[in-house]
């Protein structure tokens, strides 16, 4: 508990600095929230701009914007957002004047349902986040997927997004591996996002209001991660009145409902998938299910203070018993977070976190009165507080401290002796980060993060800069550095989500680290089109990879880490391509991504540098909504990758069975040498909207593959014949789907 003094220390920090700045703030500002007019949900990002000057920012995660130094006299403060009618508002200011308006934007009917965002020259200088894609529900919701909306699917659709197959919902960004990207849901870390061995992500996108995906370079204010950020909100719940959204697919079915309350709003989702049924129909024994659910209640306290209570619950269950063989499977995540939002002033803005977060997976297999066996868990309670300070238009600071304490647990079971591993750790962290304007056209933003972990006594500095450059109103660049660290890894067991184990770095193996180089331009090349280009380059060192091979005499209790991981480095560069539009009936994307990553690892490989499984040369995306009639929607998303990885057996040998059969076994050569065929699958929907008993209801038919063009999973080769032969397992065949959906 060495750490609990430095959280003190840092929440003082904070609450002195919050005192002494709250009696220091003197200029003309305006400020405050803004929300859907219909809904009453915050809007995150929405634009704010002085017409006719260079004072903008976007609204936060809440819907607080601040804007300061505002020149005295008549002014038009513009509120800008896609798929928004905008609102201009005249103000007279006055010299060291604070004013407050709430906005509240209403839905246009004319591009409410149009997928793409983008932003004009006006939209803000104040935040640079790089490698930044910005969704919501609707965006999700209106892409072919396979049964039904996913977020990591729709994800995988984006350049620098890459995928090992049609089974796997990782998210693997820019050389990263799973494991490396730090996925939060309403601020709390979820450390297993899957369901179905991996196959759909876990959150409901019906339940979502925003996503913020971040590919590298992210500021100071996250860290722990060495790839990238995924930051999930879930809806505040409608304001206005009550409703709800119910879906119908052929694997589950979900249900989301909203409304108000006395002090504020609150949203309950929940989803479960009926596979069990489905296989009985089919006469099949597959006694499988998942669900999850969603909550969240809102509390208006005044006009200074906002509370939040949410939550999420999900599990996996297998249980099968099968001529005397019993396998039972959990997996799942539970997360809770409370949320206070304070306003000091109109220029300080505060935002405090306390959170909790359980992983858990047990797999169990008894046959013949023998069991064999795996645990592991992860709990996390967690403690953060945020402030943002605006003293003028030239600074926006932004200062907060992260506290982790953390319990790992893994539990080995082998023929009914069970072997027990515990690991408790520390995880704390203080950031501090400045936007400079230094002019109308150029914007600096430094940072650092301090971050220290307990097992092993590890203290960090993790620096981040980036400058963002107007090289004319519709041309802008960016360059980024940043240092990261991890003080966890993962094992990764035969690509399925469930047999996953999470494992803290210690004195024997020091925690992972990488380096991030990015370069971005920016073409706004009419007012519904533009180019998204990126450069990057990230060195990793200290990269985890497991030890697939042990020694009889290791124990498997009090395992260090060095024992599960070889200690490696490793780069990965490349370039992403994102065009998107919004042209006449069509809005969507085309991206491309060229790539390469590479690792290289002690005592593995022959000590060779080699292709991890996820790099992909070459990679070719399109995504595209028709909105060809008033009630008739039409899309289309297709995906083209270049041969991922593989090892090859090299020759073959000989050996006696202990019946005394000849047996030839692969001899394998150097990791992924070999290159597997080049992925194509184009998926395709069809939408109808209408009116059933006063409620609006909308069906769809998607085909998954259209062309059932044949993409390889993994290679087999077998080596008993003469020559051995080749059996490639595919991937989706074409794949018809449908359901509907139903709102009220």
């Amino acid at each position: 508990m060495k750490g609990l003094p430095l959280v003190n220390k840092l929440l003082f920090v904070i609450l002195i600095l919050s005192a002494l700045l709250k009696f220091q703030l003197n200029a003309t500002t305006i400020f405050g929230f803004v929300k859907d007019k219909e809904s009453g949900e915050p809007l995150y990002l929405v634009n704010i701009w002085i017409k006719g000057t260079s004072i903008g920012t976007t609204s936060n995660e809440k819907g607080y914007y601040v804007l300061t130094d505002i020149p005295t006299g008549k002014q038009i403060v513009v509120f800008s957002y896609i798929g928004y009618q905008p609102l201009k508002q005249k103000f007279n200011f006055k010299s060291n004047e604070e004013i407050r308006f709430d906005v509240s934007l209403k839905p246009s009917l004319l591009t409410a349902e149009k997928i793409v965002t983008t932003a004009k020259r006006e939209d803000n200088i104040k935040e640079i986040k790089p490698g930044q894609v910005t969704l919501n529900a609707r965006q999700i919701r209106y892409l072919p997927q396979i049964a039904e909306p996913d977020l990591f699917r729709t994800l995988q659709m984006l350049p620098g997004v890459a995928t090992l197959s049609d089974f796997s919902a990782g998210l693997y960004i820019r050389g990263g591996s799973p494991d490396q990207n730090l996925i939060l849901l309403d601020q709390i870390d979820v450390y297993n996002p899957n369901h179905l061995f991996g196959f759909f992500s876990t959150f409901n996108a019906d339940a979502l209001k925003s996503v913020e995906l971040l590919k590298g370079g992210f500021p100071a204010q996250f860290g722990g991660r060495l790839s990238s950020v995924l930051n999930v909100q879930n809806k505040d719940g409608n304001r206005q009145r009550f409703g709800g959204l119910g879906r119908i697919s052929l694997i589950s079915s979900s249900l989301t409902l909203e409304g108000p309350w006395s002090h504020g709003s609150w949203m309950l989702s929940g989803r479960r998938t009926y596979l069990e049924l489905v296989a009985k129909l089919l006469d099949l024994d597959l006694p499988y299910y998942f669900y999850d659910s969603h909550g969240k209640v809102n509390f208006d306290l005044d006009k200074n203070n906002r509370a939040t209570l949410s939550f999420y619950l999900g599990d996996d269950k297998l249980d099968l018993s099968n001529s005397g063989i019993n396998i039972n499977l959990l997996w799942g995540n539970r997360t809770f977070s409370a949320n206070w939002m304070h306003l000091f002033s109109g220029q300080l803005y505060s935002n405090f976190v306390v959170a909790a977060s359980r992983f858990r997976s047990r797999t169990k297999v008894d046959f013949d009165n023998v069991a064999f066996g795996l645990f592991n868990r992860i709990d996390d309670l967690s403690v953060k507080g945020m402030l943002t300070y605006a003293p003028g238009i030239k600074h926006t600071i932004d200062l907060g401290m992260e506290v982790k304490y953390l319990i790992f647990q893994l539990n080995n079971l082998i023929v009914d002796e069970e072997y027990k591993n515990e690991y408790h750790g520390i995880y704390s962290a203080f950031y501090l980060q400045d936007n400079i304007k230094l002019n109308a056209l150029t914007a600096l933003q430094p940072g650092l993060r301090i971050s220290y972990y307990s097992k092993g006594n590890y203290f960090r500095l993790e620096p981040r800069v980036a400058l963002r450059r107007f090289l004319s109103r519709d041309v802008q660049f960016t360059l980024a550095y940043g240092k990261y660290f991890q003080y966890l890894n993962l094992v990764q067991r035969g690509g399925l989500s469930f047999a996953d184990i999470w494992f803290p770095v210690d004195q024997t193996f020091k925690p992972g680290h990488a380096d991030h180089f990015i370069l971005g331009l920016k073409y706004d090349v009419l007012e519904n089109l533009s180019i998204d280009m990126e450069a990057y380059y990230k060195k990793y060192f200290n990269v985890a990879e497991y030890r697939e091979f042990r020694s009889a005499d290791e124990s498997l209790e009090n395992q260090t880490a060095a024992q599960n991981f070889l200690p490696g480095k490793g780069h990965a560069y490349g370039i992403d391509l994102l065009l998107k539009n919004n042209v006449w009936l069509f809005n969507g994307w085309l991206g491309y991504s060229l790539a390469w990553t590479k690792r290289k690892t002690e005592n593995y490989n022959f000590g060779l540098e080699y292709y991890p499984t996820f790099d992909r040369r070459h990679t070719v995306t399109l995504v595209q909504n028709f909105n060809f009639w008033k009630n008739w929607k039409f899309n289309l998303a297709y995906k083209y990758g270049s041969g991922q990885p593989f090892t090859q057996p090299t020759a073959r040998f000989a050996a006696l069975t202990p019946d005394g059969r000849l047996y030839y076994y692969p001899l394998y050569g150097r990791k992924n040498m070999y290159r597997l065929p080049n992925y194509h699958r184009l998926d395709i929907g069809l939408f109808k909207q209408w009116t059933i008993l006063g409620l609006p209801v909308e069906f769809y038919v998607q085909v998954i593959n259209v062309f059932d063009h044949k993409n390889v999973w993994f290679r087999k080769f077998n080596t008993q014949d003469n020559p051995a032969t080749i059996d490639d397992q595919e991937m989706l065949p074409r794949l018809p789907t449908f359901g509907f959906s139903f709102k009220f």
